[in-house]
């Protein structure tokens, strides 16, 4: 029987600001980040994150939002850890290895078990956290430290995606009639992971459990995802077969939702053909308009955007869609609402046709 694996500890550096409790609030009320930065190609739309020191943001991002984790899940000292993440683009072209982050956080917690490096794109950070799932499935370690960082504002950064047609030239608007792409964002999102049985003998909150967790390919093309989303709803498929659920026991769908022609259409595909009448009668949402695309860490934050939302109770909206492209979906449009919801999916879609997918239950805050 595979260990239940739980997330006890996250931390966060976001467009809101630094920590936790500010993204909260600010999820909570479905509050949008984007604002201008008037050095990128379309500056009403892109959004900002706290300012840190130019060289390797990502990095500095991601260390200050692993040691929130990491406190806030009280890791004991020498413990047995392993380290998943996904961090994203430095800001300079300077020949910097990619594995710098990485390094910098082992070194920092003293971390002497395995260390995973993912970048599969737009679902890296997704891909992680399954990854983690798996070194403590496998008995590899105690604590894993997961999650992913990114920023991309910047000229060389924001340069890709101008010239692929990405970016939106206002605002992003997922799952609208004339939505015509993203904004982008930046930030860190992470996780300390642990079994079930471990984190209730240490008496440490509990802020959910990862059912399961799937990944796949499409193998279409570099940057547009298979139109059909066919490989897409297979991952959703295998990652509900894992969780041992029916598509009718999930209660809340987290989409990828990048406001982009293609994913979008190709999303709402899979989710159609994974789940049949179910998309159509569960809440499906992207946190996106909130805070921004995120790349390599986008999974990872939107996943800490659906956890902290359904433990509040409400249901995190698909902000500025006001004219649906598909009828008879429940987008959450516009505003946060209240919910029940404790079951969720949480998808990613990444360039080079990489999917991943987890299924997630959230834990009330009473426990």
């Amino acid at each position: 029987m595979k260990p239940r694996v739980i997330i006890s500890g996250i931390g966060i550096v976001s467009p809101y600001g630094i920590g936790m409790e500010i993204f909260r609030q600010n999820i909570r009320r479905g509050k949008s980040a984007v604002r201008p930065l008037a050095h990128l190609p379309h500056p009403g739309a892109p959004v900002s994150a706290p300012r840190f020191n130019v060289s390797g943001k990502a990095a500095q991002m991601a260390l200050t939002a692993a040691r929130e984790a990491w406190t806030d899940a009280r890791v004991p000292a020498d413990s047995r850890a392993a380290l998943c993440c996904s961090i994203g683009w430095h800001e300079k072209p300077e020949p910097q290895s990619l594995a710098d982050g990485e390094q910098l956080l082992a070194n920092h917690f003293h971390i002497n078990g395995t260390v995973l490096s993912n970048f599969s794109a737009c679902a890296a950070s997704t891909m992680s956290i399954g990854n983690a799932c798996r070194l403590l499935a496998d008995g590899d370690a105690d604590f894993v430290l997961a999650g992913g960082a990114d920023s991309r504002l910047h000229t060389l950064g924001a340069l890709g995606y101008e010239l692929l047609g990405a970016l939106a030239k206002e605002l992003c608007r997922p799952f609208d009639r004339d939505r015509d792409g993203f904004v982008m964002g930046e930030g860190a999102a992470f996780f300390v992971l642990e079994r079930h049985e471990q984190a209730r003998r240490r008496g440490v909150k509990i802020y959910g459990e990862i059912l399961s967790h799937a990944a796949n390919c499409d193998a279409h093309r570099l940057t547009d995802p298979d139109p059909t989303g066919s490989a897409a709803a297979a991952c959703i498929r295998l990652a509900l077969t894992r969780a041992g659920l029916q598509p009718d026991q999930l209660d809340y769908l987290n989409a990828h939702g990048t406001g982009t022609a293609a994913n979008d259409a190709a999303e709402i595909n899979a989710l159609t053909l994974a789940l049949g009448d179910i998309a159509r009668q569960r809440p499906i949402s992207s946190c996106k308009p909130m805070f921004g695309h995120l790349s390599m860490a986008a999974g990872a934050m939107e996943l800490a955007a659906s956890l902290s939302a359904l433990r509040d109770g409400v249901l995190p909206p698909t902000l500025n869609c006001a004219h649906p492209a598909w009828d008879g979906f429940d987008y959450v449009p516009l505003t946060a609402r209240k919910t029940n919801a404790r079951i969720f999916l949480k998808n990613s879609l990444g360039f080079g046709g990489q999917n991943a997918c987890l299924v997630v239950e959230v834990f009330p805050r009473n426990l």
